[in-house]
């Protein structure tokens, strides 16, 4: 079979309705808040799991396009 093991994310209260979008760009920014203020530690992996989940692939290569060039939009 699998060797992998499949988990779901806990509801977030934040966002209770079927539209994932802002929770998709909140939960991107938010894990790079995190690792800038707290360095790359285990409590900062939760976002970047939800926003791995939720995000479509090309949004979070354009995003870190962007961060690359110090273009993001967003508050990082």
């Amino acid at each position: 079979m699998c060797d992998q093991e499949f988990r779901t994310l806990r509801f977030d209260p934040r966002y209770p309705f079927q539209n994932q979008t802002k929770a998709c760009y909140d939960n991107y920014c938010d894990f790079y808040k995190c690792t800038r203020l707290l360095g790359d530690v285990d409590d900062c992996k939760i976002f970047k799991r939800y926003f791995e989940t939720i995000c479509p692939n090309f949004w979070i290569s354009q995003w870190d396009e962007q961060r690359a060039k110090g273009a993001f939009p967003g508050p990082i």
